[in-house]
């Protein structure tokens, strides 16, 4: 079973231990898709790529993908196949499976509802998450006690994961807090109503909080910079980001085989690029406008992907960038989760946050004043968060 154990609660976040499948994981931890996980391990023999405590698979699935796996035994039987191949590779010692549902996936009906439990089961994951599609709460909470029972009647020990896409949600989950394992916060659209429900109802208490496709960057700071593993402000203690469908890759990966050379510069232009030493996620192009093509990014990450890359070498290895940019910000989010821990437990989160400032300005933005009892000056960052 997974537990989880709150060792400090500070007022800008809290750190913890997480036992899942026997693994202890020091949170806040960031969680690494399947692909991006498989890619780190290619990238100099970094040490961190190794270290990877949870890994996760996104499967995606579509109204028309239920029905096929409802009525095609055979084709159902190759889904699974395949997403047991793919959690399989992963070299996290613990793993998880989540399953993004369209929005016209509107119900499961038993059957299918109980073959993706099934299916998570025979996949050896660390936490078996219960399957939210679109539907109210009331509709969901009958999903929850399907999986109570039918974690009972197979006497499976692997521990269960509420989703809460809402507040009322949350409320719900929280009269079965003693039967699950922990509770997942999807974030596909920043819900602050729901952040806050999580900081005021579970940071103090010892629930292992995961938060499913957090967003890339905030509309409160124009796109400009993102929370990052500073979500955890809000009490969470596992971060995975958002990922691309299939569908979505492939649409994107057409475009750019029909580009020619200048349109595909353009194009790598408008990705942006996280940038750890203060949270911004500005785009390549205004990145090159206020550098020049000829800066490393190395002045803002040390990743492995970043050490030797210029901003202009950059945008000129389409259709690479896209995966190399996923790659460096795992790269940077474990480093970030690792120098935040050590804030927690050092006292020197205020520290922390000042050198982050477009996080700290999406924190002020979305609750207000934030906590000053060991703010002191922070480094100067490359950008003014405006």
């Amino acid at each position: 079973m997974s537990s989880f154990v709150v060792e400090v609660d500070d007022a800008n976040g809290r750190q913890g231990v997480l036992d899942i499948g026997g693994n202890h994981v020091m949170t806040p931890a960031y969680v690494a898709s399947d692909d991006v996980c498989h890619e780190m391990v290619g990238f100099s023999g970094d040490s961190r790529c190794h270290n990877t405590c949870i890994g996760e698979y996104d499967l995606w699935m579509q109204r028309s993908d239920v029905e096929r796996i409802r009525l095609h035994p055979d084709e159902k039987e190759a889904m699974e196949e395949a997403a047991c191949e793919k959690i399989n590779r992963m070299q996290s010692p613990a793993k998880m499976l989540h399953f993004n549902f369209f929005t016209d996936v509107a119900g499961l009906n038993k059957e299918t509802f109980v073959d993706l439990l099934r299916l998570q089961y025979r996949a050896g994951v660390g936490v078996i998450e219960i399957p939210h599609v679109f539907s109210d709460t009331q509709t969901y909470e009958q999903s929850v006690l399907a999986a109570l029972e039918w974690q009972q009647n197979t006497w499976s020990e692997v521990p269960l994961m509420g989703i809460a896409r809402t507040p009322e949600d949350l409320l719900m989950l929280e009269h079965y807090l003693p039967q699950l394992g922990g509770i997942g916060i999807d974030c596909r659209r920043f819900d602050k109503p729901l952040l806050y429900q999580v900081k005021k109802m579970l940071k103090k208490q010892d629930v292992w909080v995961h938060a499913f496709s957090v967003p890339l960057q905030y509309r409160e700071v124009q796109n400009k910079g993102t929370l990052g593993m500073l979500i955890n402000w809000f009490g969470v203690d596992t971060v995975n980001t958002i990922a691309l469908s299939n569908t979505v890759r492939d649409y994107f990966t057409g475009i750019i085989s029909r580009m020619d050379g200048p349109k595909e510069v353009e194009f790598a232009k408008r990705i942006h690029y996280f940038a750890p030493c203060d949270y911004s996620t500005f785009s390549f192009g205004k990145l090159e406008e206020r550098y020049g093509e000829g800066q490393r990014l190395s002045r803002f990450c040390d990743c492995p992907v970043c050490r030797d890359l210029t901003i202009g070498g950059a945008v000129k290895k389409l259709p690479e960038l896209y995966l190399m940019n996923q790659v460096h910000r795992a790269f940077a989010y474990y480093q970030e989760s690792e120098e935040y821990q050590r804030a927690l437990i050092n006292n020197e989160t205020g520290i922390f946050l000042d050198g982050r400032p477009f996080a700290a300005e999406i924190i002020r933005r979305s609750s207000g004043p934030l906590p000053a009892a060991d703010r002191v000056a922070g480094p100067a960052a490359p950008y003014e968060a405006r």
